[in-house]
């Protein structure tokens, strides 16, 4: 193992940056997350002490033995080892990082070399004298120490992956990291090889690891230099930045006062302040001052931006790779908030009047000095300066290597209506952070404005917070506001996204000539989009943007209803909350131009008054162009997965305000994101100050990992608890005695039709409701409901009651596909032509066939059969 190199006198880099954090790994040893005990890592002197504690994901591998801390966020699973450690680590020590938990990237298995027997040798046709150095050697020359922070290419790449997916993995915003490197300048071993710090245009200085990697891409572009199908792990740097002693390029075999450990190139790596990380070659072997850039085939496929047009295929043709002018080597600027973290909660109530510290880091490349940090609390209108800890010393050349850490003290006060909080940073040159990302195939350089959302939730004990929300979190964990197809930007250098995928048209020209933005865009004000509010003329807005959908009213599947009912306002959160991506690219047809945001009127703070009921004289609770939240007043326990709730309306005088056949959606933020459902209840508006649901909760299942997410929300509500309920939506109004519209146009029968699977009973049975509830309806039905077992059979009790006291207006037939009993009475198996031509009433003019269930169930069991029995389609309707 490594020597101990250490010297009991502290070194100035540690006066300055120490005392250095302990760098003792904590392995996770098996998959409950048990670690080995507090004094064993409490007593540990160096890593080794740990080395039969290997951490379980490393059992197996052949990196087994090597001790590593379990607290690392693995990016490539358990082989090979690529690392970030959590924002919490960086937040809590700031300027020098652990060495266990320093960031790592490596390409294959952790070479296990020997001090005593590794060799670095120094040669090339441009050395005079080449030499093979030993470790012992190395030590022994004058030695440069020095804070410096490396970052991999790759940080923040998930963002960037959650545009459009590079060819790299999900680095988070811990891709970085800050040691204090002990070495010898590589200037000084170049001149004992000879190597002279003249005429050094065009030269340049080549590094090779030990590591044998596989080839990526075939023999190459260079007939002198074919690649085999393994190759080493290489690049170089101009021979005037390696001779400048401005510049501190090392070559280093300590890390914060201590050998490096394997993973960071134990014993002896390249350390290139200002440049990314994998230009920092580790477990070096081989220095070689060349006449030109290196022909390393790591060197051209690896560490390149590419523009952002350019995918996986096109970067294969016109040698994209090898085209000088992309390739990264030099850091840009960046910053992270590591405070507050990603979910992390804040009391409103306990802190209202309190200052919360907003913390993070920035970092810029060139020997640059990072000047101010901003925060921005209202979309970057107004930014603000943080506090600036600066801890590093320039070196004699005035260079910085090392990032810095920044507080922002900000009012918990100016959270209320906050709805993200950003920060950029600036450096002695001026780069900033730019507002919008720029996609790239390696996903690399990624350094837009960081941006953490902020929530206001309940906890489950009552309590309201701000919840932060971040844009991604590292590897496979999941969250942060990115995922979601509402967090993806408009576009990001390579056209608008959706355009891409080939979903969206030409834009529709306006009804009359809008204010156009500074960026050449059409604005429209709020008074210009309420008026198009009507059946023939509908505008809605989606996240500040405007779309003219009067041409999609009759072609969206969950009706004109669910569009008219947000005509002329902003839908964006009841869009986002039942919509899925394939929705969001189809609306992008209907583009008009954006919303002008200083035309938009702050909400005065008068409520509305309730519409009345015209045959009851009673307040309606129901209100189409607002949220209500109802209160949960009662809870049954019907089946094992089936629950009925009961809602108090505002008032025990209100009615519920629903339309026979209509629907309604009923909302709950959940988990920081606004999930929305249709539902119908099982009251009607006979049933005063009351609404009551009956409600299938659908549980993590092989079929469905995750479950439904609103049903098992509502299942775990308690006594008091709120919904929000919004509406009535739906095509479909039944008027009594035959008579009833479909989108507003009227249609008469004697006799429905209707098939119900699953919860899909609930609309049909409302309809019934209606015509069992009135004498004189003489509206005659025919039920067939369709289960998988007996026990989801809801309000079975009801249907047979109606069945036995209604004869000559109702008949129900039950179908189950999956379990029924011995001795069962009715169908089993699927729907199908014969069932429906035992059980239905033939085709007539006068006869509408009313559905509601799974869709493969309605696509393929229903229509089709039901045709096939001659009923016109115009006669067959789907909730």
């Amino acid at each position: 193992m490594a020597p101990s190199i250490q010297n009991n006198e502290a070194s100035e880099c540690e006066k300055l940056y120490g005392p250095y954090p302990k760098a003792i790994p904590v392995p996770t040893i098996n998959k409950n997350g048990d670690t080995p005990s507090a004094d064993v890592v409490k007593n540990a002197k160096s890593m080794w002490d740990l080395k039969d504690s290997p951490d379980h994901r490393d059992v197996g591998t052949p990196d087994e033995w090597i001790p590593r801390d379990g607290r690392l966020v693995r990016l490539t699973g358990r082989h090979p080892f690529n690392v970030e450690p959590p924002l919490s680590v960086h937040n809590q020590h700031k300027f020098i990082t652990p060495s266990s938990m320093h960031y790592v990237r490596n390409h294959g298995a952790c070479p296990r070399l020997s001090w005593d027997e590794h060799r670095i040798k120094v040669g090339g046709p441009l050395v005079p004298n080449p030499t093979e150095f030993s470790m012992d050697q190395i030590v022994s020359m004058p030695a440069r120490e020095l804070p410096v922070t490396l970052v991999c290419a790759g940080n923040r790449r998930k963002e960037q992956n959650m545009i459009r997916q590079t060819i790299g993995f999900n680095w988070g915003p811990s891709g970085v990291s800050t040691n204090v490197w002990k070495g010898v300048l590589l200037r000084d071993l170049l001149l004992e090889a000879g190597v002279s710090d003249k005429n050094m245009r065009g030269k340049h200085v080549e590094f090779i690891g030990v590591e044998d990697l596989p080839n990526k891409v075939g023999p190459g572009p260079f007939k002198d230099e074919q690649w085999g199908k393994l190759v080493k792990y290489g690049t170089s740097i101009p021979l005037g930045r390696a001779m400048n002693p401005a510049f501190d390029v090392i070559i280093a075999y300590e890390a914060n006062g201590e050998a490096l450990q394997p993973d960071h190139g134990y014993p002896v790596r390249l350390i290139i302040p200002g440049y990314i990380g994998g230009r920092m070659i580790k477990w070096l072997a081989h220095i070689n001052v060349i006449e030109h850039e290196t022909k390393n085939h790591y060197h051209y496929h690896d560490n390149r931006i590419l523009p952002p047009h350019i995918t996986a295929e096109e970067s294969l043709q016109g040698n994209w790779w090898y085209k000088p002018e992309y390739i990264f080597n030099e850091l840009n600027i960046n910053s992270a908030m590591s405070a507050p973290d990603h979910n992390e909660t804040l009391s409103i109530a306990k802190n209202i009047d309190s200052d919360y510290a907003v913390s993070g880091y920035s970092y810029t490349g060139g020997g640059r000095a990072i000047t101010r940090v901003e925060v921005s609390t209202d979309g970057g209108v107004h930014w603000e300066l943080a506090d600036i800890e600066r801890k590093e010393q320039p070196n004699d050349y005035g260079m910085y290597w090392a990032w810095i850490w920044w507080t922002f003290k900000l009012k918990v006060s100016d959270l209320v209506g906050c709805k993200e909080i950003w920060c950029r940073a600036w450096d002695d040159a001026n780069n900033t952070q730019p507002i919008h990302p720029t996609w790239n195939l390696m996903g690399m350089g990624n350094n837009q404005v960081f941006r953490v959302q902020v929530h206001m939730d309940k906890t489950a004990n009552g309590e309201h917070v701000f919840r932060f929300e971040h844009p991604t979190q590292p590897g496979q964990q999941k969250g942060g506001w990115m995922t979601k197809a509402a967090g993806k930007p408009i576009s990001a250098g390579f056209g608008r996204l959706l355009e891409v995928q080939g979903e969206v048209k030409e834009e529709v020209a306006p009804a009359q000539d809008p204010v156009v933005s500074k960026e050449g865009k059409k604005l429209f004000t709020m008074e210009e989009i309420e008026k198009h509010n009507t059946d023939h003329d509908v505008w809605i807005i989606v996240k500040d943007r405007v779309y003219d959908c009067t041409e999609y009213l009759e072609l969206h599947p969950g009706g004109a209803d669910s569009i008219l009912i947000n005509a002329g306002a902003d839908s964006s959160e009841d869009f986002e909350a039942i919509h899925s991506s394939k929705a969001t690219k189809m609306l992008e047809r209907f583009y008009i131009g954006d919303l002008d945001k200083a035309s938009v009127k702050k909400d005065d703070g008068v409520a509305t008054k309730d519409a009345i009921c015209e045959s009851t004289g009673r307040p309606i609770a129901l209100d189409p162009k607002q949220k209500t939240a109802f209160k949960l007043q009662a809870k049954t326990v019907l089946s094992h997965d089936t629950i009925m709730l009961d809602f108090a309306l505002p008032s025990p005088e209100h009615v519920l305000g629903l339309p026979t056949g209509k629907h309604m959606f009923l909302s709950n933020v959940i988990n920081g994101d606004t999930v929305m459902r249709r539902y119908t209840p099982i009251s009607s508006n006979y049933d005063v100050g009351q609404v009551k649901f009956v409600i299938k909760v659908y549980r993590p299942c092989d079929r469905f990992p995750d479950g439904g997410k609103f049903s098992q929300h509502v299942d775990e509500l308690k006594i008091g608890d709120t919904v929000d309920f919004r509406g009535p939506v739906g095509e479909f109004d039944y008027a009594g005695n035959g008579k009833y519209t479909i989108d507003g146009e009227e249609h008469f029968s004697t006799h429905f039709n209707m098939v119900a699977g699953g919860t899909g009973i609930t609309p049909v049975m409302q309809i019934a409701a209606e015509v069992l509830r009135h004498p004189e309806d003489k509206t005659q039905m025919s039920l067939i409901f369709a289960c998988r077992e007996e026990n989801d059979l809801l309000m079975r009790s009801t249907l047979d009651q109606w069945a036995k006291v209604f004869p000559d207006k109702f008949k129900v037939h039950y179908i189950l596909s999956d379990n029924w009993p011995e001795k069962w009475k009715y169908s089993t198996g699927f729907v199908d032509k014969t069932l429906f031509g035992n059980q239905l009433y033939p085709a007539g003019d006068n006869v509408h066939n009313l559905m509601c269930g799974p869709p493969i169930m309605l696509d393929r069991g229903c229509t089709p059969n039901l045709v096939a029995l001659n009923h016109k389609k115009d006669n067959i309707f789907a909730f």
